[in-house]
């Protein structure tokens, strides 16, 4: 038996002495054990050593948790064990530091010091975390972390204030919060008086000064200011970084406005992060406001709205990036899945959907707890930014959040202060932002509007934090707050919470697939018509279309002002007077409203003709019984200026705009955001278009609807392109084929369109074929104000009409182009104040010659456009023109007689703001004689791709055509740039070879008959 030296050693306190006890052994080992055990000694603690310093080594630059939960996810996971370990760490890890009580009102001495003590060491058996490994000296310096406040609103702030507080406990510091002073600094967390916070169990969890920022003498030295590009690194770093930081700045450092956000992710390790969702945990709103979200009111108690919440957002209308929103969305999903994960949960119907829920509810829910049978099934409490009715659709079965009693009883409270004698000021306000706006003040006016936004955002959050299922937004900061306020253990209960939750891996954990409902993009190809548009327009019931900030300059004014309007059609409540002179007057018998904003005045501009409003807006037309304008010249599209409502930029959302009379017997509320006139698109020009630097021409295309074709929409875009047309209103009816729909995608891509929602679902019902002239007539007007002050004329013609210019020698202007007659116009109205000019209508009658073989062969390689070159040599009465006498050798062709079209100067603000009609800017031709200019055909005219009245008054073959080739240069650069877009191409050569198996390569509104060799191409034998 061999046997070896066992040793103890002794250190006794106070002495370097070491005693060894040995007991008697045997052999060679029993003679070299001391040397033995020394030099395993040392093995063993070299050994010990570096498997220390690697694991601190991963603990400080693994932000995404530790390798052991990584090896986790070669396993099919397991959410509820992510969850229960998350809970974990957040219970049994958190630093343990004794807390002292704050007040309610944050009081805390400037500068003061931390006396807390510092973490104990770890047990040897667990690895070290940052906590654990930075022990900073907390006698050097004030140890204060304070931050930049940036320009976002609300939720920005409370983001950027949860994650500075993250900072300063990672660092072992005391937050000190930057003063409010602006506006859309102001979260109310100062002004406690208010009572729109519970902080007491922040206070008590943390060290934080809300004191020493609300003064000036409170600064950051240069070098403690850190950069934008340092900040967002500064928890990565780990303790030897912090404690650089420590040296160079021990009493502040300043994050600057960038607080660690890692994109809808907050930075640094598991630890950090874990630490951010406990700062939430106690983040409290006050129980006076709370009460009123939806789940704690009494009257929805036990009628299921607590199921669910929506947040509803809308990033294409008013002037918004439809386009932002889905991009942002899919960034976010990508960013935290891996690419199987990734094509699963991102698919584009999920991405789209997502920034308009109602288009689309049921795909956005991801839950099979949550899926209902039906649409009509779903209850739920609904936050919305206001860009949609959702009654239309989901009348009775969404509940929101009313901040309205809260904000009486705030406003009676306060009234009664200051009948006491109390200064509203000193008694309620603490951050600059609140005592501003307080000064002097007997009332809560001056601070009402923000104090409402404010508390409607807060409950809106709440209500989402509150509901058993979450359909939140992807890309919002709102989602953002309402998931961490949520909770981990809640993270899965919402479609899209998960995706932002994973401090443990560096990558999201998705729920069990046999857990979830509309993954996989399955159902992409399904996509509703209603989510292939860029713009959906309020569309509120009875009247209105959407409401606007119109840039208009009164006479007389210095300067422009932005009014608040509305579009319309419909009848509203006004008295029609005449003058002595017989002159017509319109008084508005409603008035306008919106937030603390009453009962102000309303202006009606109706639609002029050539009779009077009365009998336009009331009498004619009765036939086609519908409540709207139509044909029979009934006038009841109309504007409304609510000229003395103030538009407050800095809201970042906007209370109803409403309309009601005295009686109440008319009452519209108009929740969408506000459409505004958009910059100058930058559309991308392709290589073939030719360059000029004239006028900027903006086309209100009127409502599209019936088109399945893509050859001639791309050559019809490319075409008015090609002539001078910088950007493209197309108001979508029910243009929704898939290959239409990506045509209008890739000239969306290019800016070059502006897809609006103008189909009868989205619409109630508005846009029926029961006429199409009110439809046309709020499309052209909708284009006008859009357009107002960014580009300089506005073309207005239907998707069946080109526009033609002018073939002259000028060197400025390729043959064909719209650039003379625009100048013509712009010299007509500095010379004669001509805000308009109109255009003649010349048909296309060559579109019912059904080609022979011959002339198919000739035509096989070319465009849809060169087809048809020939037209009519005179124009057709009553159809084209009017008969003025003399056996109608004399005819005139002005506006509706000879169908002209027309532009419209939109540079000039100072051109009241007024509906517009189909053939001229109004049907009032005395009137239109003084300020629209009639143009030559030479100049311009518009080729009419129609003429069914020579087809049923059976004339085709005995009519005179002429024939009148296009501009052989425009045709080579649309004919260069399809060839050019490989998207572009690839459809239209598909739809050209399916177009020739169906022998049907014309447009497809017309059906070709066959007609004399007169009509035909002559070839020479």
């Amino acid at each position: 038996m061999i046997s070896f030296t066992t040793a103890t050693t002794i250190m006794h306190k106070g002495s370097n002495r070491r005693f060894i006890h040995k007991k008697k052994s045997s052999g060679y080992f029993g003679k070299h054990a001391f040397r033995l055990f020394v030099v395993s000694s040392i093995i063993l603690s070299i050994g010990t050593l570096l498997l220390s310093w690697k694991a601190i080594q991963n603990n400080v630059s693994n932000d995404h948790g530790s390798s052991a939960v990584q090896s986790q996810l070669q396993r099919p996971p397991n959410p509820k064990e992510i969850e229960k370990h998350l809970r974990e760490h957040m219970e049994f890890k958190h630093e343990p530091e004794v807390r002292e009580k704050k007040t309610a009102v944050h009081a805390k001495s400037k500068g003061k010091k931390s006396t807390k003590e510092d973490p104990l060491p770890a047990p040897p058996s667990e690895q070290l975390t940052n906590s654990q490994i930075y022990q900073p000296d907390r006698t050097r310096g004030k140890r204060l972390l304070t931050y930049k406040r940036f320009g976002g609103r609300l939720n920005n702030q409370l983001f950027q204030f949860i994650t500075a507080l993250q900072h300063a406990k990672a660092l072992k510091r005391t937050l000190v919060v930057p003063d409010e002073i602006r506006e859309v600094d102001w979260t109310g967390m100062f002004d406690t008086a208010f009572g729109i916070w519970d902080m007491d169990s922040l206070n008590q969890a943390y060290d934080i000064d809300w004191t020493s920022g609300l003064s000036n003498d409170f600064v950051t030295p240069d070098e403690c200011l850190m950069h934008w590009s340092e900040a967002p690194q500064l928890l990565k770093g780990g303790p030897s970084h912090w404690e650089e930081w420590d040296a160079k700045c021990p009493d502040v450092i300043n994050i600057a406005g960038n607080t660690g956000y890692c994109f809808h992710q907050f930075c640094g390790d598991a630890e950090a992060q874990r630490e951010a969702y406990e700062i939430y945990r106690h983040l409290k709103l006050s129980e006076d406001i709370l009460e009123y979200i939806p789940s704690k009111r009494e009257e929805f108690k036990d009628l299921g709205y607590d199921q669910m919440a929506i947040h509803s957002r809308r990033a294409g209308e008013g002037g918004y990036n439809w386009e932002l929103c889905i991009q942002g969305n899919r960034k976010t999903c990508i960013h935290h899945l891996d690419l199987e994960n990734g094509g699963r949960f991102c698919d584009e119907r999920t991405m789209k959907g997502n920034c308009a829920v109602w288009m689309d509810l049921d795909y956005q829910v991801k839950s099979k707890s949550a899926l209902k049978k039906s649409e009509k099934d779903y209850r739920f409490v609904l936050a919305s930014d206001g860009t949609h009715d959702w009654s239309i659709d989901f009348n009775g079965q969404f509940v929101v959040a009313n901040n309205t009693e809260w904000l009486l009883s705030l406003e009676k409270r306060a009234l009664d202060k200051v009948k006491s004698g109390k200064s509203l000021e000193s008694d309620m306000a603490t951050s600059s932002f609140a005592k501003e706006r307080l000064k002097n003040q007997k009332d809560l006016s001056r601070i009402w509007g923000t104090l409402d936004a404010l508390t409607a955002t807060l409950l809106d959050l709440f209500s989402l934090v509150d509901s058993k299922y979450l359909l939140g937004a992807y890309y919002s900061t709102l989602s953002f707050n309402a998931c961490y306020f949520r909770g981990v253990d809640r993270m899965y209960d919402s479609n899209m919470c998960w995706m932002l939750m994973h401090s443990e891996t560096k990558l999201a954990i998705p729920p069990p697939v046999d857990s979830t409902v509309h993954v996989g993009g399955d159902e992409a190809n399904n996509m509703p018509a209603a989510l292939m548009s860029d713009v959906e327009h309020a569309f509120t019931k009875f009247i209105a279309i959407d409401r606007y900030l119109v840039s208009y300059q009164r006479p007389g004014a210095n300067r422009h002002k932005e009014v608040i309007g509305v579009l319309g059609d419909g009848l509203v409540p006004i008295t029609l007077e005449k003058d002595r002179d017989g002159k017509e007057t319109i008084r508005a018998d409603f008035t306008c409203s919106m937030g603390n904003q009453h009962n102000t005045p309303a202006t009606v501009i109706l639609m002029k003709g050539n009779k009077s409003y009365h009998e336009h807006y009331y009498v004619q037309g009765e036939k086609y019984n519908t409540p709207f304008s139509t044909n029979g010249d009934r006038f009841r599209t109309l504007i409304i200026l609510c000229e003395d409502l103030h538009y407050d930029k800095s809201l970042s959302r906007y209370p109803p705009l409403v309309l009601k009379s005295n009686d109440d017997s008319f009452y519209v509320s108009i929740g969408s955001t506000f459409a505004r006139p958009m910059g100058r698109p930058l559309t991308k020009r392709n290589q073939f278009e030719e360059k000029t630097n004239g006028p900027e021409l903006v086309h209100c295309l009127n409502p599209v609807y019936g088109l399945k074709d893509p050859r001639w929409i791309i050559e019809y875009l490319e075409y008015h392109r090609a002539i001078g047309v910088t950007h493209v209103h197309v108001y979508n009816v029910d243009l929704h084929s898939p290959d239409v729909q990506a045509v209008l995608q890739v000239y969306r891509a290019q800016n070059f369109v502006t897809r609006h929602d103008w189909s009868s679902k989205a619409s109630g019902q508005y846009t029926t074929r029961i006429t199409y002239e009110h439809a046309k007539w709020a499309a052209q007007t909708d284009c006008a104000l859009r357009s107002r002050g960014h580009f300089d004329y506005a073309l207005f013609s239907d998707i069946d009409e080109i526009a033609v210019g002018n073939y002259g020698a000028n060197p400025k202007y390729p043959p064909g182009h719209l650039g003379p007659a625009i100048e013509a116009c712009a010299a007509a109205k500095e010379k004669e104040e001509k805000i308009g000019c109109s255009f003649n209508s010349n048909t296309v009658t060559s579109v019912y010659t059904k080609l022979t073989s011959e002339e198919e062969s000739f035509m096989k390689d070319r465009l849809m456009l060169e087809r048809y070159d020939r037209i009519e040599e005179s124009p057709h009465c009553p159809a084209n023109c009017a008969c003025v006498g003399n056996g109608c050798k004399e005819v005139t062709r002005k506006y509706h007689q000879g169908r002209q079209k027309y532009v419209m100067n939109v540079r000039d603000l100072s051109i009241q703001p007024r509906p517009m009609w189909t053939h001229a800017i109004a049907r009032d031709y005395i009137e239109m004689d003084k300020v629209m200019e009639v143009l030559s055909d030479d100049l311009i005219h518009v080729r009419h791709f129609q003429g069914h009245w020579y087809l049923n008054k059976d004339l085709l073959n005995s009519m005179d055509e002429k024939e009148a080739p296009l501009s052989e240069s425009i045709l080579n650069v649309v004919s260069q740039s399809i060839k050019g877009t490989t998207e572009l191409n690839k459809i239209y050569s598909k739809a050209k070879e399916a177009a020739a198996k169906t022998s049907s390569l014309g447009v497809e509104w017309i059906k070709p008959v066959d007609r004399p060799d007169q009509y035909h191409r002559q070839f020479s034998k």
